[in-house]
């Protein structure tokens, strides 16, 4: 679960999905409504690590003050940032 979670449950997280071999990551950012810089650069960093293992980190719905700091920070950019689960998994099709 995302929300609520701090910079070590985010780390633990991608690096357990790593080790079980699941590279294509879809995160439900519905409940998300605050995050701050070092939740972000967690959000990096764990997106980088599944890239470099042939993955990525797609996200889905998030509400419009989470979606304006991705934009503010240009990292709608470097994530694939989806409305519904289901345009998200569909994408790694």
């Amino acid at each position: 679960d995302i929300a609520g979670a701090d910079e070590k449950d985010l780390r633990k997280m991608f690096v357990t999905l790593v080790k079980e071999g699941k590279f294509r990551v879809v995160a439900d950012m519905s409940r998300v409504s605050f995050l701050d810089s070092i939740i972000l650069g967690t959000f990096v960093w764990g997106m980088k690590n599944l890239r470099e293992s042939n993955g990525d980190l797609r996200m889905f719905g998030l509400h419009s003050f989470v979606l304006r700091l991705f934009d503010i920070t240009q990292l709608d950019r470097a994530f694939r940032i989806f409305e519904t689960e289901d345009q998200a998994v569909a994408s790694y099709d």
